[in-house]
């Protein structure tokens, strides 16, 4: 069977198998009801993991009668996969108990391990190699659990589970076709069509989900076959950094989610609308802007996953920390999100207030998260200054002064007020402190350098290099929630009121910030009228000045202004006063002034 048809044969199965089972389903009464901690709305059948498994196994079967390959076929997957199967249908269908599901997946796992597909990550660096197949056996295990249950947990929104594991069999499909592995290939293409066919039906408004029968099974293979994999390099992110690139997002939403729950008191596994699909939705995106964003996520995954695969092994040193400080700031903005989720009646433990002391009050993810940037900016120094490449030598010698490079951040960041800060807020003053942080920094490093190394052998470009990068890496990070603020401002307002801002001065400057800061004022600034002519077409935070009061008439016609908002002090004191209300009146147009002041308290 030629490899084009592997996929189109799964995928017609798929068709054929589904709508079948959705009817099983249906008349079995097997179906999800809507529950507050779910977000469908209507009685959906669960059992599509049927049609998916079928469709899958099917395919397998008869690629290996017509290619006379059944010899080669691993078995050893496709009973554990079958095992896992099972698992998920009788889940379904009886509902078992998370120890009674944990233990099957540690079973299905153990065949796994004992037809001999485990993780090589330990083998390179224990001279033994039995001694090396003790941690690479638990490795394996954390690993099919893990990913296993993360694949399970996303499958919480139309289209989300199936769309990110089709993109992850396809990557690996190119994977395995690069190195010629044949019959892995044949299955990861067989679970690409499967699930092609299975979102025809699942894709925003579903009419069938997966069920555990399909997520345990989809995740528990797809994570076998991507150790099953022999890489074509043997260093660390081949091993072990492209299964984990591969399957990031499903990682990063588990992560977001567990850390997320055990700082509010309840417990990880339970359900609840706080997944990072139903916070993108918070963000002011619609469930299908949102599945699109999640796929963009695991494409771009899958693209550094094959960069660290064969590409480049120096450039994925850049790739990886910068997917994982985007992907880690994003996380931190979307935990930030009100969103709805389950109620709990747990107090908060003695873990709940540890983790709650470390991450917020000691600033713990915020540490982690600029040793990410400290070292990917480090780093990006030396490539440039190497032409965009690293030889040997400069490897080493970065390798050799990066402990420097972070202490000498660290330090200053501590010395100077970094993590006092509160991102959301960020402006020129604390950019200003960026400056004195970075050059602090670079002081540092340069003394040291110079003391050890001397500037002959270290060439003092890289850490003017290092100063600039780590400046744009400070403002960048620090400045992300600022950005999202207004990227989501934009977007949340459904029913929103197209207003004018008259006065363009510094209170005017305040009113667009706190409208864009409160986006349930369902207020959009469409310009700003303002007495100074000299300011015509100049913006303030992306909202232009029109122009003079005189032509307040028109333009509340032109762009269909329902509110004018007044920030020039005292409404009644304003030279045009007289002028606007006459305006606005005739036009159905509301008036509102701004007022900040300070009122003594008695």
């Amino acid at each position: 069977m030629s490899h084009f048809f592997i996929p189109v044969f799964a995928l017609i199965l798929s068709l054929i198998i589904i709508p079948i089972v959705r009817r099983v389903s249906t008349s079995l009464s097997i179906i999800a009801k809507p529950r507050d901690d779910r977000w469908h709305k209507k009685p959906t059948p669960t059992l599509g993991g049927v049609g998916i498994y079928f469709a899958f196994i099917i395919t397998v079967i008869v690629y290996s009668i017509i290619d006379k390959s059944w010899d080669n076929i691993r078995l050893g997957i496709l009973i554990s996969a079958t095992g896992m199967f099972a698992l998920g249908l009788y889940d379904d269908l009886k509902h078992i108990t998370p120890p009674a599901k944990l233990l099957g997946q540690i079973v299905a796992s153990s065949v796994v391990v004992f037809m001999g597909f485990t993780t090589a990550f330990f083998t390179p660096r224990f001279s033994d190699s039995i001694l090396a197949q003790i941690p690479n056996i638990l490795l394996t295990f954390i690993w099919l659990v893990g990913i296993t249950n993360a694949i399970n947990l996303i499958d919480n929104m139309d289209g989300l589970a199936g769309g990110i594991s089709l993109i992850t069999a396809i990557i690996l499909s190119l994977l395995f076709w690069k190195v010629g592995n044949i019959t892995l290939l044949a299955m990861s293409l067989a679970m690409a069509g499967s699930l092609l066919g299975f979102l025809f039906f699942n894709f925003p408004p579903a009419s069938i989900f997966m069920g555990d029968s399909g997520s345990l099974f989809i995740g528990f293979t797809l994570a076998t076959l991507a150790i099953a994999r022999q890489p074509q390099a043997s260093n660390v992110f081949a091993i072990l950094g492209v299964p984990t690139i591969l399957f990031l997002m499903p990682i990063f939403d588990t992560t977001l989610v567990t850390i997320t729950r055990i700082i509010r008191g309840q417990s990880p596994s339970q359900g609840g609308q706080d997944h990072t699909s139903h916070r993108l939705i918070a963000f002011g995106l619609s469930e299908r802007q949102a599945l699109l964003v999640l796929y963009g996520v695991a494409i771009a995954s899958g693209v550094v996953a094959i960069i660290l695969e064969s590409l480049d092994y120096d450039l994925s040193l850049v790739l990886v920390p910068l997917l994982i400080i985007s992907l880690a700031l994003f996380a931190a903005y979307l935990s930030r999100l009100k969103v709805i989720v389950s109620p709990t009646s747990q107090k908060s433990s003695a873990f709940t207030k540890l983790v709650v002391e470390i991450t917020y009050k000691r600033r713990l993810l915020e540490i982690v998260l600029d040793f990410f940037l400290i070292g990917a900016m480090y780093y990006l120094s030396f490539w440039t200054v190497n032409g965009l490449s690293m030889s040997t030598f400069a490897l080493e010698q970065y390798l050799n002064t990066l402990p420097i490079a972070l202490s000498s951040a660290y330090i200053a960041f501590l010395q100077l007020g970094v993590y006092r800060g509160v991102w959301k807020y960020v402006g020129v003053d604390e950019l200003v402190n960026f400056v004195k942080v970075v050059l602090f920094s670079v002081f540092i490093l340069a003394i040291i350098i110079g003391i050890i190394y001397g500037f002959r052998e270290f060439s003092p470009v890289i850490i003017i290099l290092f100063a600039i990068y780590l400046f744009l890496g400070l403002t960048a990070t620090r400045s992300s929630f600022k950005i999202f603020d207004q990227i989501s401002s934009r977007r949340t307002r459904h029913e929103e009121q197209r207003v004018i801002i008259c006065g363009a001065g510094d209170a005017g400057e305040m009113a667009v910030r706190w409208i864009q800061m409160n986006p349930q004022l369902n207020y959009r600034p469409i310009g700003f009228l303002d007495s100074d002519s000299m300011n015509k077409g100049r913006f303030i935070h992306g909202v232009e000045i029109l122009g003079g009061y005189d032509l307040l008439n028109s333009f509340i016609e032109q762009k269909r202004i329902d509110g004018i908002i007044i920030t020039t002090g005292d409404i009644n004191s304003h030279p045009f006063i007289d002028n606007i209300l006459p305006i606005c009146h005739s036009h159905g147009c509301w008036i509102r002034t701004l007022k900040l002041e300070f009122e003594l308290i008695e």
